[in-house]
């Protein structure tokens, strides 16, 4: 038999065969809710559609879930805890803009501690900002931004947005959201026409109430809803059984949400992230960051704590740092505690106010298990910069624990993606299947960003009933064979003629990994 008849006809016999995908391909994920009526069409808008959940999917079989680990390519941090940077804490924004400046498009704001001494200790917090060619180097010396006047104590965070220069109030297209432990505990906002000169925003008061503690809040802007939204740290006691399936009750750091229409005034905020018994350990959220829009989702990422853990080759006095000499601190947490440790997590949102993400078997970037490297501790991903066809994810890197050496250890790398690859749906020698539920097309064209040069990917639309349409069968679909962020998929039909019509779509990968689909 030929391959080509043999690819067909074992792909017909798995789409006629009613096998659910089994659940353990996805059990690390969260699910959203199911709809109310499964026969309900999804309208499929233009642009990218990553498949990062369930919600495209109705079946898969013979397909898994793969979450793609970026790789580092840089050695060694690129912004320091030298005199030149002075970093030294995980939060902070990076952003492209060739309007902003030609030579310079690259962009941060972070915290930078003033005290010369590098001593363990010896540190005042205050935001700074670098600007670079490439997004690579960043050359220093760093600049101050004084017009930020603290409240007397430490900062936490430099969360900027950007809303361009056809902004109707020139002197807020910038703003920032940053927390001070001063006189008034909180956090704060500012405005800024240029991103250099800021405005405190009601003379620097807090625009939420909060308690010393609760220091991590970061912001974005969703396009979708027209709207501002914040991830912040709700700090105090929890009780819940993890997944060794011990009872904690423990003082942890949990996410919270919450909404502005103009930055400045905001909604009564919304708990997003607590542990579950799909957790180890003792895990903590230290919020979520480097907001990305795609399509109809916000993909961000979160920054997970372990501070039961203790990365290879610790010094005992990176532990004694963490508190972890400390009997009332080891009765608090009920588990014995390490030096800490912190990995990045994939989360979303679809409807901008629930937040899904993976659990701890689904790491999206790690500490580097080499012993003794910049981030063999910690690595946190904060910001998120799209360029070109990559996309460049800025990320914290502690040495040796989340206490120890916080004016030497904390510095800021860089890792890099291929645009949308986060998630791959894969297939190896079996042909495998995924079928969308039931949607309209409103298209001219579709493409896929797919990895599949040693083998092929084919897509069949059907009707309301799963039967090929004509023109658009699997027979009708030229394979795709290549490594591609934007294969286009061929069929003897035209897309525009199935235009409201109800339809599934039926993905058949061999060999192959399918990472998302772009409407056109």
């Amino acid at each position: 038999m030929k391959p080509g008849i043999l690819f067909l006809t074992v792909w017909h016999l798995l789409i006629t065969t009613q096998v659910i995908a089994a659940e353990s391909s996805h059990n690390n994920v969260e699910q959203p809710a199911k709809r109310a009526d499964a026969r309900e069409p999804i309208a499929l808008r233009k642009g990218p559609h990553l498949l990062l959940d369930e919600h495209l999917i109705a079946r898969s079989v013979g397909v898994v879930r793969k979450v793609i680990q970026p790789q580092r390519f840089h050695d060694g941090p690129i912004v320091t805890s030298s005199l030149e940077h002075q970093n030294w804490q995980p939060f902070f924004t990076v952003l492209h803009n060739p309007t902003a400046s030609r030579e310079k498009p690259f962009r941060m704001w972070y915290n930078v501690d003033v005290v010369d001494n590098p001593a363990d200790g010896e540190w005042y917090g205050a935001t700074g900002f670098l600007e670079s060619s490439d997004g690579i180097r960043w050359p220093g010396p760093y600049e101050r931004l004084t017009s930020l006047k603290d409240d007397g104590s430490v900062r936490f965070g430099a969360s900027v947005v950007d809303d361009g220069p056809s902004h109707p109030t020139a002197a807020e297209r910038y703003k920032m959201l940053y927390f001070d432990a001063g006189r008034r505990v909180g956090p704060r906002v500012a405005f800024s026409p240029d991103g250099r000169q800021w405005t405190l925003h009601d003379g620097g008061k807090p625009v939420l109430p909060v308690h010393n503690g609760e220091d991590i809040w970061s912001a974005g802007f969703d396009p979708i809803r027209q709207r501002y939204l914040l991830i912040g740290k709700l700090e105090g006691p929890y009780t819940w059984t993890n997944a060794e399936r011990r009872k904690v009750t423990a003082t942890i750091r949990r996410s919270l949400t919450s909404f502005s229409q103009d930055f400045k005034s905001w909604s009564e905020p919304k708990l997003v992230f607590s542990p579950d018994e799909k957790d180890s350990g003792i895990t903590q959220s230290y919020g979520i960051d480097g907001f990305l829009v795609r399509g109809d989702l916000i993909l961000a990422f979160m920054r997970v704590l372990r501070d039961d853990l203790s990365p290879e080759g610790v010094p005992p006095e990176a532990v004694a740092a963490n508190g972890g000499g400390k009997a009332e601190r080891r009765a608090n947490v009920g588990i014995e505690k390490g030096a800490g440790m912190g990995y990045t997590a994939l989360a979303w949102t679809r409807d901008g106010e629930t937040w899904h993400r993976d659990h701890h078997t689904d790491k999206f970037f790690e500490p580097d298990p080499r012993v003794g490297t910049w981030d063999h501790a910690m690595s946190w991903i904060g910001s998120a910069v799209p360029f070109g066809d990559e996309v460049f994810l800025y990320y914290a890197g502690y040495r040796w624990g989340h206490k120890y050496q916080r004016s030497v250890d904390r510095q800021l790398g860089l890792v890099k993606v291929q645009r949308d690859r986060f998630v791959a749906r894969q297939a190896g020698d079996q042909i495998g299947i995924i079928t969308t539920p039931l949607m309209t097309l409103d298209a001219e064209a579709l493409t896929l960003n797919v990895d599949a040069p040693r083998g092929e990917v084919r897509v069949q639309i059907t009707d309301s009933d799963g039967k090929p349409i004509p023109g658009f069968s699997s027979a009708d679909c030229r394979p795709i064979t290549s490594d591609s962020l934007a294969a286009p998929v061929e069929w003897k039909g035209k897309l525009s003629a199935l235009r409201g019509q109800r339809v599934h779509l039926e993905f058949a990968l061999r060999n192959a990994r399918l990472f998302a689909l772009d409407v056109k």
